[in-house]
C-alpha cells in the first residue's frame, strides 16, 4: 500500500511504502545495478553506496550503448552539478524515414535541489500556449503556438520535393533541443538553464518492457485505446469507438505493448493531465520493475536492458563527467520521485475558444521560477494537491 505525507513531514520524498527500507545509503546490500538507471523522467541514474568505489567503471557499463550527442545551446548550459540540477527530458516517436514532423509530445523538467536527495518531475502539457521564439535556419519567424511544435519547427528540413519534413541527424536533433530549451528558458523570468537534456524515443520503451517482462499499473480512469482493437490488434489508424481496447479500472498486470499503449492515450476530459499522470505512473512502475529481485537477480535480463538504451536514449550531459553525475547522485533512492502536477492538474483553457491551447497559471508559472531559484520544497508546502498520485 503506497502513503502520501505532507512534504513538510518528509521533506523531498515522494510517496513511500510501507515496508520501505531506511537503513544508510551506505548499508545498502542492493547489487551495482540497483542503483543504476537511465534518465528518463523519473528514472533518474542513482548508485548505491558500494558503487562509488568503481563509478567510472559501472558508469561505462551502464551508459555504454547510450547515443551521447551535444545538443544543448552553450547560453543554455549551466556551468557545473554542485549545485541545483536541471535536466530537460523530451519525449517523442523519431520514426526514421516516413518524412512526418517530429513533435516533442512530452516535455518535462526534472530538477534536482542542491541537496541532491530528491527529484521533481514537472511535466508541461502538450498543448501549452508559448511565444516560440524566431528560427532563422528553417525560417521561422517567431509566434504563438503549442509548445510542442517547438521542436518540429526547429528540426525540419526541406524535402526533395520542396515540401517540410523531419530532420533524424544529430545536427536536426540539435536544432530542435535547441529551440524547445529556449522556449521553456522564456517562460521563467531571467531565463533557466539545464545540466543536461535528455531525448525519450517511446519506440524504445517497447524493449526496455519487453526485457523486463511488463508492470503492474493501476488504471484510475477506464481508458479506451485509439489504436488497439477489442481482440488486441493494432491498427495504424484510429480505430472506431465502439471496437477499441478497453483498459479497466483497477490494478493488474500489463503487457509491454499495453503498458506503453495505456499511457500514451490522451483523449480524457481534463485534456493532457491524465496522460501525464499515466505516462509518469509508467515511469515509476518500470522504475521498480527494474529494482525488483526478479530482474536484479537476473544477469540475461540485466544485460538486455544494458543494451536498450540505445533505442531508448540520446542524452547531453553539458561539460560534466558520466562518473560525476555517478557520484553527485548516488544518495537519489527510487522513492526520491516527486511527479507534480501543472496548472494543479486542472485543464485552463485559452480564452479564444477557437484554438485548443492550454495556458499556464500564474501558480504554474511560479512553480517554474521555484525551480529556477531552487524553491520547489517551498512551492509544495505551499500547494501539497499539486503532488501526482503516479501510483
Amino acid at each position: 500500500m503506497t502513503i502520501y505525507v505532507d512534504p513538510a513531514a518528509r521533506p523531498g520524498r515522494a510517496p513511500i511504502d510501507e515496508d520501505y527500507d531506511e537503513r544508510p545509503l551506505g548499508k545498502h546490500r542492493d547489487p551495482l545495478w540497483a542503483k543504476v538507471c537511465i534518465i528518463l523522467g523519473a528514472l533518474v541514474m542513482v548508485v548505491s553506496g558500494a558503487a562509488v568505489v568503481l563509478p567510472k567503471v559501472l558508469a561505462a557499463w551502464a551508459t555504454d550503448d547510450i547515443n551521447k550527442e551535444d545538443l544543448l545551446p552553450p547560453e543554455l548550459v549551466a556551468k557545473n552539478i554542485d549545485g541545483p540540477i536541471n535536466i530537460l527530458l523530451l519525449g517523442m516517436d523519431e520514426r526514421t524515414g516516413n518524412g512526418d514532423l517530429i513533435r516533442t509530445d512530452t516535455i518535462m523538467i526534472a530538477h534536482i535541489p542542491a541537496t541532491h536527495d530528491s527529484v521533481y518531475l514537472v511535466s508541461l502539457p502538450r498543448d501549452t500556449k508559448v511565444e516560440i521564439p524566431s528560427f532563422e535556419q528553417t525560417g521561422y519567424l517567431g509566434g504563438t503556438d503549442k509548445i510542442n511544435a517547438a521542436f518540429a519547427i526547429a528540426n525540419r528540413t526541406r524535402s526533395p520535393n520542396g515540401g517540410w519534413v523531419g530532420d533524424p541527424t544529430t545536427a536536426g536533433r540539435q536544432r530542435g533541443v535547441g529551440l524547445v530549451a529556449q522556449t521553456v528558458s522564456n517562460l521563467v523570468p531571467g531565463g533557466l538553464q539545464f545540466n543536461a537534456v535528455a531525448i525519450i524515443n517511446f519506440n524504445g520503451f517497447r524493449n526496455i518492457l519487453k526485457a523486463i517482462g511488463g508492470v503492474d499499473m493501476c488504471v484510475d480512469v477506464e481508458t479506451r485505446s485509439v489504436h488497439y482493437d477489442r481482440n488486441n490488434k493494432y491498427h495504424t489508424n484510429e480505430v472506431p469507438y465502439a471496437n477499441r481496447k478497453i483498459y479497466k479500472k483497477g490494478c493488474y498486470h500489463m503487457a509491454p505493448s499495453e503498458a506503453l499503449d495505456f499511457a500514451r492515450q490522451r483523449h480524457f476530459d481534463d485534456g493532457d493531465y491524465t496522460r501525464q499522470r499515466h505516462q509518469q505512473q509508467l515511469l515509476m512502475a518500470i522504475f521498480k520493475k527494474m529494482m525488483s529481485k526478479g530482474v536484479l537477480a537476473d544477469p540475461g535480463k540485466l544485460l538486455e536492458l544494458q543494451k536498450t538504451a540505445g533505442d531508448l536514449l540520446t542524452m547531453d550531459l553539458g561539460a560534466t563527467a558520466i562518473a560525476d553525475w555517478v557520484f553527485t547522485l548516488k544518495g537519489l533512492r527510487g522513492d526520491s520521485v516527486v511527479p507534480i502536477k501543472t496548472n494543479g492538474g486542472n485543464v485552463t483553457p485559452d480564452s479564444d475558444p477557437t484554438t485548443s491551447y492550454q495556458v499556464l497559471s500564474q501558480d504554474s508559472l511560479d512553480l517554474l521560477k521555484s525551480v529556477k531559484e531552487d524553491k520547489v520544497y517551498g512551492f509544495l508546502v505551499r500547494h501539497p494537491t499539486w503532488i501526482a498520485n503516479s501510483k
